[in-house]
């Protein structure tokens, strides 16, 4: 109630003219009766004659004059009120003088000569309010109480009347004696705020205060604050302090000579030295900041007073004061200890010069660090006052009293951080409390070492000597709840910069650690690694776990601190805390930079422990694993994971999860979820990832040690991919298996409610973890909650192709050259990961959801089929052995037309075949469905006619077409596809003949360009091109294209069909060269010499001497194209005899002029078909850009030569080179310029139609100039 009333004053102070809401109603005036009541103006006009009629009344008698002043009073007051505050009165100074001169004489006359508990009553009831009758004083009180809120001229008026003085007699009065009723009424409460906004008001002006010194008043009242404490009354002594302290920020000068003179200031500290022990110290604190509060508003002025307190033994009471908050169980801070604390700063910056302190740093500093030699800012000056602050937290106990002078100390650095020096290398006071600081609660601990923090990150020094005394508290007592808290700021300071690293070092705090960390691993040991629950608060594991952090953070960035962590032997101490959750963590970090100085030992450290950690750790397998990931970044650590078996450690441990997908699990993996199990799948998979991520030796490593084969047998075994397929087993089959997107699968097996079995939803989430890891992701990923490409779309090109496709059939656009460049935005960094998901796509069908499961085969394989479609991708994935592994896991798909999957295995296999295709693979595709007989194969390609009406496309789908337009430039009456279309329907009848007619096709789509469309730019197919300026011959040379055995040859020496049988030359039937060529340069008239395209060469057993049997060359004379069968030596050219042809043998060679087909810079097709017909002859057909020449001509025959001692060769062997080779020529420089495209020699004797398709059909119209990869050579 009290603060209440204070309040009330102060804002009356605010707004002094303001009406007085809720207070008793004067005597109203005598106003006329009927009408209204008068408005402002008239009521100042009204009280303007009466206050001249009261002056006439001046010589009248003193009891008529003063009734006549005390007559106008109601009258001031209802104008007042009614004007809100404005005073329109122009003889207000001489109404102020009156009525203060008044009211002065009211109180003089009721004070005067009565004992002081009498004149307290007579004052409080003079200013009372009465009711009705003899309410003078009350009148006299509110009207002064509204002209001291006017103006400075007024107030004057009122202060000359001696009026302050006799207030401030009265304020004593009602201070000092006490209420006879405890009880105060709202009159009084109302008296009292008009009674203290009075005197405020007048001590906001210099004549108010000088008026307010004429007495010992004041002198009394300050005094009576400091030991009258048992006998003042409650109800004024807020409005008293209220008082006093706006007296005192006056800043009067007067007032100071006036408190000095009467000395209040020394009285006042000896009343207050012996009310110290026996007062509460909230009170005995309020007074003394009220002494200090005059002290520091003096200061500015003058000092005098600031020398009487300390000469008056100021520090020692506030010692003794502030300890008495010491034995107070108080939980919250005391405002009265805050004030007394804020002004015992402020003493610490009194004094009468600098300190000086004198810059002898020496130990390194931080970088930033600098000292402060100029005096900027508040600087300490009085120790004096400082050593109060210090002696309070060396003996007091109390939490909030101690950390109250810690803050104020870091005030103190906050002001100036010179002041930290300026104390700490005078009183040493942070050094002396790391001493004492044990023995403080544990929030003072905690602050005081938030304290020392603020030294190193704020004011970027590093204290060295305090360093040292905490060091030593740790050692001193290491189990003590301090240390803990001491070894917390250790730890946060020692992340701050690198060279705490070298100063804990050197300071013997590492080794100190590490000697309390092998002491509890032994003892952790001994007890079996059993450690206390996760919800149990355990001091000593704790500080344990901060010991291994500090360990961390001081390893951190540091090879000689972990140098001497493993000259201490502490790595098998460390491996002892792996087995604890708790210290996990800490643990492995400290392994983790241990790899930088040995990476094998960690690598052995943590595969071993990943190898030997049982099925129900799973917890400690994903840390490792974690920990592991965060290695593998590195180049060392990828070559030393390698050398320390952590492929086959990584692998052992998905071979330990065999079964843990199954449905229901199996009663060892009851207790672990799928969910569990995936996690540590994915974690294996990224370690794998992360293993061979950027590193071509671990990548080799991983491949030539057919741990890709191992990685899939190991995911076939988790129990949800389904069994392999048996040859025998009934095929499920859909006509119209429309598959979804592959990333809406996985955006699905991801979801919180997924709506896939278990089994498949498994399966979906392992593939997404092999698509990333395909893509060299996987690694970046450390969580199940999304899938590695949801939101992505992975086949974009795929959707485009379909977009763009023609539904008749007929050609697509070829996308422009900018977008063939960005062609597949996905990358294949692990080729062999793919291999994986293609091993695995058979084992996706579940016969209990066969619809969905082939759903998702066909979407997986559109995936696939999707990442293939770009050069690069095909290059790596021809590498990485795609092509085997398709004909080795999905061999039934591929021969079976009727399966979903068979036509987007087929596309993946012709776009990665027109890649790169090994010979051993081609045999076996092509042999998929066929007899083994050569004729069957003959047999389907002289009965198949297919038109393929998309560039992009594969021989299925020109297989599946039903109608085919013509070829692109063919003649309008050779339309051979009606009889093609026949043969077709009747190859379908049987299953063979359907598989046999697909190869064909797909064999087609190999050798073909990808573009197909007149006018626009087309994809060239690879070449290598050859270039006779330099060396004058250039050629593709093919050692061994068969070998032919003889009656007396033991054993194949080479060449063959891959089943152990020899390969016969000539075929039976007959055989079939194809190749694309671009002739860039023509070689002169004057060279002569001719452009080859083929020669074989044979060479016998009982001779050196070779022999050319079969060749294809251009004449650059006439441009004809040679074929020739005449067997004839093969003979090196001396480079100084001329190149001469001898005349061919009659019937052994075909000339067809093409001169007028030839065109420099655009590609053409070659295609020479050799039938072999009766009586040693053959037939020999030319097909160039689909322009056919044929002759007969004898058939080749190696069974005889022309040197009649070779009658009966051994063995023979037969070469091939393409193009020009050396010794076939003796210029050492021609100009020809020649590119070789994709060529096939193949051992069937193509039909004149099939030849004519190829070449015309599949021919360019304008080829790309950019180059492919490497030519593609199937003999």
């Amino acid at each position: 109630m009290e603060a209440e009333d204070v309040s009330r004053a102060e804002d009356r102070a605010e707004c002094p003219g303001s009406k007085n809401e809720g207070q008793p109603d004067v005597a109203q005036p005598d106003f006329p009766h009927g009408g209204q009541s008068p408005g402002p103006t008239a009521l100042w006009e009204m009280l303007e004659r009466k206050f001249l009629e009261y002056q006439k009344l001046a010589h009248g008698s003193p009891a008529e004059h003063q009734q006549s002043l005390l007559n106008l009073l109601p009258l001031f007051l209802k104008a007042w009120e009614n004007s809100v505050g404005i005073i329109s009165f122009p003889s207000l100074q001489s109404l102020a003088e009156d009525i203060s001169n008044q009211l002065a004489q009211e109180i003089q006359k009721a004070l005067v000569g009565k004992p002081a508990e009498q004149a307290r009553e007579a004052a409080a009831q003079l200013l009372r309010w009465k009711g009705d009758v003899d309410q003078d004083g009350y009148l006299l009180l509110k009207s002064v109480y509204v002209l001291t809120g006017t103006n400075s001229e007024t107030l004057g008026r009122v202060a000359a009347s001696g009026l302050p003085a006799l207030l401030l007699k009265c304020l004593y009065l009602f201070f000092v004696f006490p209420l006879e009723k405890e009880e105060v009424l709202e009159n009084d409460v109302q008296v009292q705020r008009m009674f203290v906004q009075m005197l405020l008001n007048i001590c906001s002006e210099s004549q108010g205060l000088e008026r307010l010194l004429s007495g010992n008043e004041l002198q009394s009242l300050v005094i009576a604050t400091t030991c009258l404490w048992e006998h003042s009354c409650c109800f004024w002594k807020e409005p008293t302090f209220c008082v006093l302290r706006a007296i005192s920020k006056a800043q009067h000068l007067g007032i100071i000579e006036y408190l000095q003179a009467m000395d209040c200031i020394k009285l006042s500290l000896q009343n207050l030295s012996k009310l110290a022990d026996t007062l509460p110290a909230p009170k005995v604190s309020e007074s003394v900041s009220l002494i200090l509060g005059f002290v520091k508003d003096s200061y500015p002025i003058s000092s005098a007073l600031f020398l009487e307190f300390e000469n008056g033994e100021g520090y020692p009471l506030l010692l003794k004061v502030l300890l008495r908050y010491d034995a107070l169980a108080q939980s919250e801070v005391n405002p009265h200890l805050e004030e007394l604390l804020e002004l015992l700063v402020w003493l610490t910056t009194c004094g009468r010069s600098e300190l000086k302190v004198f810059d002898s740093i020496t130990y390194p500093q931080l970088e930033g660090f600098k000292f402060h030699h100029e005096a900027s800012g508040v600087t300490v000056k009085n120790l004096q006052a400082f050593q109060v602050l210090q002696n309070v937290f060396h003996k007091a106990s109390n939490p909030v009293l101690c950390t109250k002078v810690l803050s104020a100390i870091r005030t103190m650095w906050v002001w100036n951080a010179r002041n930290f020096f300026l104390l700490e290398w005078t009183l040493q006071p942070i050094s002396q409390f790391v001493e004492i600081v044990p023995l403080k609660p544990a929030p003072v601990q905690k602050q005081f070492f938030q304290l020392l923090e603020a030294l190193v990150f704020e004011l970027h020094y590093v204290p060295h000597e305090i360093l040292r005394k905490v060091q030593c508290l740790i050692k001193e007592s290491p189990e003590s709840p301090c240390a803990l808290v001491a070894l917390q700021s250790v730890l946060r300071i020692a992340g701050r910069d690198l060279l705490f690293t070298d100063i804990f070092r050197d300071s013997g705090l590492l080794g100190l650690l590490l000697a309390q960390l092998r002491k509890r691993a032994k003892i952790l040991r001994k007890s079996g690694n059993k450690e206390s629950t996760l919800g149990v608060q355990d001091p000593e594991r704790e500080l344990t776990c901060v010991m291994l952090r500090t360990v961390v953070t001081l390893l951190r960035g540091s090879v000689r601190n972990a140098v001497v962590l493993k000259d201490h032997g502490m790595v098998p101490f460390i491996k002892i805390f792996l087995d604890v959750e708790w210290y996990r963590e800490a643990s492995l970090s400290i392994l983790e930079q241990l790899s930088v100085i040995n990476a094998e030992e960690y690598m052995s450290i943590i595969v071993g422990a990943l190898c030997s950690s049982t099925q129900g750790e799973l917890e400690l397998k994903l840390d490792l694993l974690q920990s592991l990931l965060r290695i593998l970044d590195t180049p060392k650590g990828r070559a030393a994971f390698r050398v320390s078996s952590g492929f086959n450690g990584l692998l052992s441990l998905l071979s330990d999860l065999e079964g843990s997908l199954q449905e229901p699990p199996p009663q060892a993996w009851g207790m672990v979820s799928p969910s569990q199990t995936l996690d540590l799948v994915l974690h294996t998979l990224c370690a794998l990832s992360a293993a061979l991520h950027l590193d071509p030796v671990n990548s080799d490593f991983f491949k030539k040690n057919g741990l890709f084969e191992k990685l899939a047998e190991d995911l076939c075994l988790l129990g949800c991919f389904g069994a392999q397929e048996e040859e025998g087993a009934p095929l499920h089959s859909e006509a119209d298996t429309k598959a979804r997107p592959f990333a809406d699968f996985l955006s699905a097996a991801f979801a919180s409610a997924s709506p896939f079995p278990p089994k498949i939803q498994s399966c979906l989430q392992i593939l997404s973890f092999l698509d990333s890891m395909a893509g060299g992701t996987l690694h970046l990923r450390r969580d199940l909650k999304e899938p590695p490409r949801a939101g992505q779309d992975p086949a974009p090109h795929a959707q485009k192709e379909d977009a763009g496709s023609d539904p008749q059939g007929n050609f697509k656009l070829w996308p422009d050259l900018e977008e063939r460049m960005d062609e597949g935005d996905a990358v294949i960094i692990h080729p062999g990961v793919l291999c994986i998901m293609v091993r695995l796509l058979p084992r996706l069908y579940h016969e209990d959801h066969p619809q969905l499961s082939q759903e998702i085969q066909c979407s997986v394989a559109s995936h696939i089929q999707s990442l293939v479609k770009s050069e690069k991708n095909r290059q790596v994935m021809c590498e990485a052995g795609m092509l085997r592994t398709l004909v080795a896991s999905c061999r039934r798909a591929l021969t079976t037309s009727t399966s979903p999957l068979h036509s987007g295995l087929i596309r993946i296999f012709e776009k990665l075949a027109s890649q790169a295709i090994e010979p051993d693979v081609l045999r076996q595709f092509l042999g998929l469905g066929v007899p083994p007989p050569p004729s069957a194969a003959t047999k389907i390609l002289h009965s198949s006619c297919v038109h393929r009406g998309d560039s992009g496309g594969s021989g299925s789908q020109a297989a599946e077409a039903g109608t085919a337009e013509g070829p692109v430039g063919a003649a309008p009456g050779a339309d051979p596809c009606s009889a093609v279309t026949q043969a077709l329907r009747s190859s379908r009848t049987s299953q063979g003949s359907t598989t046999a007619l697909q190869t064909s096709l797909s064999l087609i789509s190999m050798t073909s360009p990808r573009n197909l469309q007149p006018q626009k730019a087309a994809l060239a197919p690879s070449f290598v091109e050859f270039d006779m300026s330099v060396e004058g011959y250039g050629c593709l040379f093919i050692p061994t294209v068969s070998t032919v055995m003889g009656t007396s040859t033991e054993y194949l020496v080479s060449g063959g069909i891959g089943t152990g049988a020899a390969r016969s030359f000539p075929p039976l039937g007959g055989l079939t060269f194809s190749c694309w060529f671009l002739i860039s340069r023509h070689s002169t008239v004057t060279e002569g010499h001719p452009l080859r395209f083929l020669t074989l060469v044979r060479h016998l057993t009982r001779t050196e001497q070779p022999f050319i049997c079969f060749s294809v060359s251009l004449c650059p004379d006439d441009l004809s194209l040679v074929v020739s069968t005449e067997e004839k030596e093969f003979q090196s050219l001396d480079i100084m005899e001329p190149e001469d042809d001898p005349e061919p043998s009659a019937g052994c060679q075909l000339r067809v002029r093409c001169g007028q087909l030839l065109a420099c810079g655009q590609w053409h097709h070659l295609a020479v078909v050799v039938t072999k017909e009766m009586k040693r002859n053959c037939t020999v057909s030319t097909y160039l850009d689909g322009q056919i020449g044929r002759a007969s001509l004898a058939l080749v025959d190696l069974s005889s030569t022309a040197t009649s001692r070779e009658r009966k060769p051994r063995g023979k062997g037969l070469e091939t080179s393409v193009t020009t080779a050396e010794g076939q020529t003796m210029a050492r420089q021609r100009r020809a310029l020649i590119r070789i495209g994709m060529f096939v020699c193949i051992p069937v004797p193509c039909t004149e139609f099939k030849n004519h398709l190829w070449s015309t059909h599949f021919a360019p119209n304008t080829m790309a100039r950019s180059p492919g990869g490497g030519t593609r050579c199937w003999v």
